[in-house]
C-alpha cells in the first residue's frame, strides 16, 4: 500500500533558528511558537513558494525584489501534515520515502524525531513503524534547518562540501535566491519486507536488434520471487520469474528482439514498458529504450585527443544542442507543463543533446522521460562547478565520500533512460594556477574525479565518463591561439566585442574537436523588460544602473552600439538597442554553429551556452527567455541545426573510451 503525501494538505511554519527544538507538544506552542504561520503549503514546494502565495514575499522576479527574499534562508521551516491511522501487522513496515529534501533537518512524528537528513541531491528513507503503529492519527513534520553557506559563482571549488545547487547562491545569469523545502516525490509505503528495484540498465547488441535488460534488486527480507516483464504497445516482448535471495541480485532479460532508439532527426524513438512484480503486486514500472553508443576519433585530430565523435547505432552524429539550466530560480515549484514546453522547443529547433550543467541538480524524472520521447540525448554532470577564483575539485575525504554517494544515487535513479549519453564529473574543473596564472582542465588523476570514475565503472560500466567539461588539454581557444592545432574539447567564447568580420576570421580558423559551451549575449524583449523592471529605469545599460547590475552585470553591452544609437532618445533608443543586440546575438551564434557543423567530423559537436533563462535577465546568453519565448537567435541557430549534417565516412580504426 502506498500513500502519496503530495496529495495531502500541508502547512508551513517558520521559526527563528533552533526554536523548533524547544517545542513542547504539537498542540501547545507556548512562547516557542513559530513567528510565521501556519500558512498553506504545497508539496513539492519550497518555503518561498508558500510565503509568496501568503503575501509574505514579493515576486522575486521583479526589479530588485529578490533582495527582499534573502532572509528566508536564515530561518527554520516546518512542513506539517496529518497522517491517518495505520495498523501495520508484525511483518509490515511503514516507510517514508523522500526523493528530494533540500537541504538538511529532521523528520518528526508528533514532535518526536524519527530521523535526520542531509543533502539536497540524494534520496532518504525513514522507518516510521514504531511511531505510528498504535492505530491513531499522527502529525508528520519535516523540519528544515537554515540553508548551508554554499558558494555562488565566485569562490573556491576545492572548499565545496554541501553540494546544494550552487546557481541559487547567484550566478552571472541570476541573483541570490536559496530555496528550502521538498522538491521531489514524497510518499509512504506500508507493506511487509519485499525486494526493491535499485537500478535498471539496458544495452543493445552489435546487430542493433538484440537487447538486454538488467534489473538490480536489493532484498532486506527473506527470499522472495519477482517477475520482470518487458512490453511494447501492450504486447509482451519478454518475461522472467526468478527467486530473489536476501541481499543484492540481478535479473536479466537476454536476447530480446527490440527496435533501436535514435536521436532526434536520425530515426525513431521506440520505448518499452518494464514492469516488476512481487507477491502479486507491482513494485516498479518504468520506460526503457535500447541504443548502442561508441565514441570515435575526430578526423585529423592528434592521437592524444579524446575521441569525441558520437556514433549511435552505427551512425556518426553531430551533437548539437544547448546547455540545460533550471527553468526557475525556485526549482521546487516548476510545473510539468514548463518542462514539456521547453523540451518541445528544443526538439523543434533540431537539438539532439542537452548538457545538464554541474552547478545545478539532477533533474526530475519528467525531464528524462520527455527527452526519451523527443530523442534528445542527455549529458549529465555531477554537482561540481568552477568558482572563478579557484576551480580545483575538492580533495577532502569527506567531500569525496559525499560525491560518491550523490553520483551513485544519480545513476541508480536515471541510468535506465534511453536518452542517457554520458556522465561527467563537473563543469570547468581545472588545475590550480601555475606560476604564470595558467589553469588547465583536470583529468581522472584528481582523487575526486577518479572516485567518480570508479562509481560510473561500478554502476554503469557501458556508459562513458568524462572527468570534466571541457576535457581537452586547453580550456579556451583564444583568437591568438586558434588554428594552432592545440585545441581539442573546449569552452567559450561567450561574447564578442569586435566587428562581425573579426568573428568570421576567428571561426574560419577553428581547430577544436568539440565545443560544449559557446555563447553570445542578447537582450530580452522590450515587453519583458518593462514587465519585470519593477519601476526601475531600463536605461542606461551600464554598471551605474542597479537593475542591470542585479541581473546582467556580466553582459553589459558597453559601447557596442554607440554609433547606431547616436541621436536616439527615450523609447526609440531602447527599442533600437534591443533590436541591435538580438540581431548581433543571432548572427554570431549562427556563424559559430554553422562553422562547427560544417567541419564535422573534425568538430564533433556544438552546445550553446545557454538554452533558457530562469530569471528575467535584461541581457543574457540564453536563446529562450524566462517565459519560454524564443529570442531571434533561437530561430537563427535552428536553421543550422535543421540542416542535414555532412555525410562523410568516419574512420573507426582508432576507438577511444566508451
Amino acid at each position: 500500500m502506498q500513500v502519496d503525501l503530495t496529495r495531502q494538505k500541508w502547512t508551513l511554519r517558520g521559526y527563528r533558528p533552533n526554536y523548533w527544538q524547544q517545542r513542547r507538544t504539537v498542540e501547545t506552542d507556548d512562547h516557542w511558537q513559530p513567528d510565521i504561520g501556519p500558512i498553506p503549503a504545497r508539496v513539492p514546494g519550497s518555503a518561498q513558494t508558500a510565503l509568496r502565495a501568503a503575501g509574505w514575499l514579493p515576486d522575486w522576479n521583479v526589479g530588485l525584489n529578490s533582495l527582499k527574499c534573502e532572509w528566508v534562508e536564515h530561518r527554520q521551516w516546518e512542513f506539517r501534515t496529518r497522517l491517518k491511522p495505520m495498523t501495520p501487522t508484525l511483518r509490515e513496515s511503514v516507510i517514508l520515502h523522500c526523493d528530494g529534501l533540500d537541504y538538511s533537518g529532521v523528520v518528526a512524528i508528533d514532535t518526536k524525531i524519527v530521523g535526520r537528513f542531509r543533502g539536497a541531491l540524494v534520496r532518504h528513507r525513514f522507518d516510521l513503524t514504531d511511531a505510528v503503529a498504535d492505530g491513531k492519527p499522527h502529525t508528520l513534520s519535516i523540519i528544515f534547518e537554515p540553508s548551508p553557506q554554499e558558494q555562488g559563482q565566485v569562490g573556491a571549488t576545492s572548499k565545496s562540501e554541501f553540494f546544494k545547487p550552487r546557481y541559487n547562491y547567484s550566478w552571472d545569469w541570476c541573483p541570490r535566491f536559496v530555496p528550502a523545502g521538498i522538491w521531489d516525490r514524497l510518499w509512504i509505503e506500508w507493506s511487509p519486507p519485499r525486494p526493491r528495484v535499485i537500478k535498471v540498465l539496458t544495452s543493445l547488441a552489435e546487430d542493433l536488434r538484440t537487447g538486454r535488460v538488467n534489473v538490480f534488486f536489493e532484498n532486506e527480507g527473506d527470499e522472495a520471487a519477482a517477475t520482470v516483464t518487458l512490453r511494447r504497445n501492450d504486447s509482451q516482448i519478454a518475461t522472467s520469474r526468478q527467486a530473489i535471495p536476501r541481499g543484492e541480485h540481478v535479473v536479466r532479460l537476454d536476447n530480446v528482439q527490440v527496435e533501436p532508439w535514435f536521436p532526434n532527426g536520425h530515426g525513431r524513438q521506440p520505448l518499452y514498458e518494464l514492469n516488476v512484480a512481487s507477491a502479486g503486486e507491482e513494485i516498479d514500472r518504468r520506460s526503457v529504450g535500447f541504443k548502442r553508443v561508441r565514441w570515435l576519433p575526430n578526423e585529423g585530430a592528434p592521437a592524444t585527443a579524446r575521441p569525441m565523435v558520437c556514433e549511435v547505432n552505427g551512425e556518426p552524429i553531430f551533437l548539437q544542442g544547448v546547455n540545460w539550466t533550471p527553468i526557475r530560480m525556485d526549482y521546487h515549484d516548476t510545473p510539468p507543463a514548463e518542462y514539456r514546453a521547453r523540451i518541445n522547443l528544443y526538439k523543434k529547433m533540431g537539438c539532439n543533446v542537452l548538457r545538464v550543467w554541474g552547478g545545478a541538480f539532477l533533474e526530475r524524472e519528467i525531464f528524462y522521460d520527455l527527452c526519451d520521447r523527443a530523442g534528445i540525448l542527455v549529458w549529465q554532470e555531477f554537482p561540481l562547478s568552477s568558482s572563478g577564483h579557484e576551480n580545483y575539485a575538492p580533495e577532502k575525504a569527506e567531500a569525496i565520500k559525499e560525491l560518491e554517494k550523490i553520483s551513485t544515487d544519480y545513476i541508480r535513479r536515471r541510468g535506465h533512460h534511453a536518452c542517457k549519453l554520458l556522465w561527467c564529473g563537473g563543469n570547468e574543473l581545472q588545475t590550480l594556477p601555475n606560476e604564470k596564472g595558467e589553469q588547465f582542465p583536470l583529468t581522472e588523476s584528481h582523487p575526486a574525479l577518479a572516485a567518480l570514475k570508479r562509481v560510473v565503472e561500478r554502476e554503469d560500466p557501458e556508459t562513458r565518463y568524462l572527468p570534466t567539461s571541457p576535457a581537452g588539454p586547453i580550456f579556451y581557444a583564444t583568437p591568438e591561439t586558434i588554428g594552432s592545432g592545440i585545441h581539442h574539447h573546449v569552452h567559450g567564447p561567450w561574447n564578442h566585442f569586435g566587428p562581425f568580420e573579426s568573428a568570421e576570421e576567428y571561426w574560419s580558423k577553428d581547430d577544436t574537436t568539440f565545443r560544449s559551451e559557446t555563447g553570445m549575449p542578447g537582450a530580452q524583449s522590450l515587453k519583458l523588460m518593462k514587465k519585470y523592471s519593477g519601476g526601475c529605469d531600463l536605461w542606461p545599460p551600464t554598471k551605474d544602473n542597479p537593475l542591470w547590475v542585479h541581473s546582467s552585470l556580466w553582459w553589459l553591452p558597453k559601447d557596442r552600439f554607440k554609433r547606431e544609437l547616436r541621436g536616439l532618445q527615450g523609447a526609440a533608443r531602447m527599442k533600437k538597442f534591443v533590436q541591435l543586440s538580438q540581431d548581433f546575438q543571432s548572427r554570431i551564434l549562427e556563424l559559430a554553429a554553422g562553422s562547427c557543423k560544417e567541419r564535422f567530423p573534425r568538430c564533433a559537436g556544438f552546445i550553446i551556452w545557454m538554452g533558457h533563462d530562469c530569471f528575467p535577465c535584461l541581457a543574457n546568453t540564453s536563446i529562450i527567455d524566462v517565459e519560454g519565448n524564443p529570442k531571434p537567435a533561437y530561430h537563427a541557430v535552428a536553421k543550422v541545426f535543421r540542416r542535414r549534417q555532412r555525410d562523410e565516412r568516419i574512420s573507426t580504426t582508432r576507438s577511444g573510451p566508451r
